[in-house]
């Protein structure tokens, strides 16, 4: 296998935040998840498979000797050889297995021999491209790629997905079936491998399994076993086999096994729903084709999400026909959006439970048509998440000016029902604050000769993307549960103390050395919100914020001249009141909020008081007015 280095959001448009993960260019492996959901898949994918043909459904079996005398039943003759079902180029061969039980399979040379298929994907890749091209694509690539050998020999790639397995008869069951067994032959004379007579096994690893077997010249003998149901478990297995001369026809991405690496991020959560994000599609520049094609594509991946205690989701996990049948959520609203400059996929899910953990599992569904190379469909790893418990922090997102933000805020359903009115009346705030510094802006010779310019190394474009970034920032905080414990989330600020819960019940009286002491009460970063507007109009109690990252004024600063008299604070003047750091612990977890960038859920919340730079920004509309 051969990984490459790159993250899903190293293309950040702000460089000053340096990610790094391990994806891999072409992994499958093995592992489970699962859940079922409508296609939501672009014209040019391919719907899933046409089930109303059933030839594909018909075995072709190529049985072995079966005497047929006349006046003699089979039971006087004796038990035929088991039969051996073909199987075709890109042709899955759906199958029911007992538990115990053995059926073989073959790719005969005829299939070997069949003329290459096309691509079942049609997407905007460069597939030339060495570099400057994201995980994601590269994955994608890996499904687009079309075989041209004319050898004698030829690859093959065997793939298995398991669609159902035993079940527990009992609650307290927590353990797993046993996966299939699966094993090769590449001989005429061994035409039934089986455990003790076979040249490859394939791992069934979360209901999935794949080999690639390199200069084949014959027929390929496959069989796949059942094993024995274990006390306390009842049904039967089912899977579907495909075998391939193109590619694996469906495909699992693991990523690097050492680290959190997944093509899909859980972003944030609330109580009852959570937003999910790809990584950057492609890195292809705003003004280019393939850049303008994936933004107006129908959003083409699928979400799949279940609960982590979920018994029938165990085992299935890397399977999409297992997906299919036993995940627990498979709706989501899915647009393709522009975040951090560069095409995203976004995934919002909702009917949660609160306080739940969360498996969430990116796949591209099977193609409609028979035939094609990688029809089936790819997985991605999964991702996990837990959802709030509070009730005061809901997540908004596609907002018209701060379309880079998509993530929980103060909110108090009581007073504002409507998520979507909640992510307007603070994307407004926004937007007219920023009306104020575009007439600043204005003011500063930006079409003017070099010598005139404020900076021969930025603009007013690269100042104005810098103030809009860092305006949404302290505009729109992000919530977390005020119930969080101080010592699993350090990091978060606690806000807005001396308001009422939600619930109406008072916040209590602590000596001084407490969180709701009088001192404390009485202060900006903990007694308020960092806008008054939120406290007036929203009311949304006690919460907890993660600050913004303090490169965000950092940036502000460097890109904008000196005439706006933008200025950070000190740490001996409330930085650390006002901002965030961006170090990542060991759990991957960020302690900073930068929209649009890698600010993974897990952490949630603190959004420290922005009144120092929001009054500087004050002072210096003034001034240059």
């Amino acid at each position: 296998m051969r990984l490459l280095i790159c993250s899903p959001f190293a293309n950040a448009t702000f460089t000053v935040l340096i990610y790094l993960s391990i994806c891999p260019f072409h992994i499958q492996a093995t592992d489970a998840d699962s859940a079922v959901s409508e296609d939501h898949n672009h014209h040019r994918l391919l719907d899933l498979l046409d089930q109303s043909d059933t030839s594909r459904h018909e075995p072709n079996r190529e049985s072995g000797y079966e005497p047929d005398f006349l006046g003699l039943d089979r039971g006087i003759v004796g038990r035929a050889p088991e039969a051996v079902t073909a199987l075709a180029n890109n042709a899955p061969q759906p199958m029911n297995i007992e538990p115990g039980e053995i059926q073989y399979w073959t790719f005969p040379k005829s299939s070997l021999q069949a003329p290459y298929a096309n691509p079942a994907f049609d997407f905007p890749l460069n597939l030339s491209a060495t570099s400057n091209t994201t995980c994601l694509e590269r994955d994608l690539i890996q499904l687009a790629r079309k075989q041209n050998t004319t050898a004698n020999t030829r690859n093959v790639w065997l793939s298995i997905s398991v669609c159902d397995q035993p079940t527990s008869t009992t609650t307290g069951t927590a353990g797993l079936p046993p996966p299939l067994g699966v094993y090769l032959s590449r001989s005429a004379d061994n035409q039934q491998p089986d455990v003790g007579s076979n040249e490859q096994i394939i791992a069934v690893e979360g209901g999935y399994g794949f080999a690639n077997l390199s200069s084949v010249g014959d027929a390929i003998w496959i069989g796949v076993r059942a094993p024995p149901a274990p006390d306390g478990f009842e049904g039967v297995y089912s899977y579907e086999l495909a075998a391939s001369i193109d590619a694996l026809y469906t495909t699992y991405f693991d990523g690097d096994p050492k680290i959190n690496d997944t093509q899909i991020t859980a972003w944030d959560t609330d109580s009852n729903s959570s937003i999910l994000s790809t990584g950057d599609i492609t890195n292809s520049l705003a003004n280019t084709t393939n850049f303008f094609r994936w933004m107006e594509m129908d959003p083409p991946f699928k979400v799949y999400v279940h609960d982590q205690a979920g018994l029938s989701f165990r085992g299935l996990n890397r399977s999409i026909c297992g997906l299919k049948n036993h995940a627990m959520v498979n709706k989501s609203e899915n647009s393709m959006v522009k975040i951090g400059g560069q095409p995203k996929q976004l995934f919002y899910v909702n009917g949660l439970n609160r306080t739940t953990s969360y498996l969430a599992i990116m796949t591209l569904e099977p193609g409609s048509r028979n035939s094609t190379a990688g029809g089936g469909g790819a997985v991605w790893k999964a991702t996990s998440f837990t959802t709030k418990s509070d009730n005061n922090c809901q997540i908004v997102y596609q907002l018209p000016f701060c379309t880079d933000v998509a993530y929980a805020v103060p909110s108090n359903p009581d007073r504002k029902p409507n998520v979507t009115d909640l992510g307007l009346l603070y994307d407004k705030w926004a937007n007219d604050t920023y009306q104020n510094f575009n007439k600043s802006l204005q003011q500063i010779p930006c079409e003017t000769t070099d010598s005139a310019r404020y900076s021969l190394a930025r603009n007013c474009q690269d100042c104005d993307n810098a103030y809009k970034a860092w305006l949404c920032a302290v505009t729109i905080p992000r919530c977390e549960d005020f119930s969080t414990s101080p010592n699993d989330r350090r990091h978060l600020l606690p806000r807005n103390i001396k308001q009422k819960f939600i619930n109406g019940s008072e916040t209590p009286i602590e000596p001084p050395d407490h969180l709701f002491s009088s001192a404390n009460k009485s202060t900006n970063h903990y007694g308020v919100s960092r806008n008054q507007r939120i406290d007036e109009e929203i009311q949304p109690g006690p919460y907890k914020e993660m600050l913004p990252c303090k490169d965000l004024c950092y940036h502000l600063t460097q890109n904008c001249p000196a005439a706006l008299q933008f200025a950070c604070p000190l740490e001996s003047t409330g930085l650390n009141f006002s901002y965030g750091h961006h170090r990542q612990g060991e759990d991957k977890e960020w302690y900073c909020n930068w929209p649009g960038g890698p600010n993974l859920f897990n952490g949630a919340g603190v959004l420290g008081p922005g009144w120092m730079m929001v009054g500087v920004v004050m002072i210096a509309v003034l001034y240059v007015l």
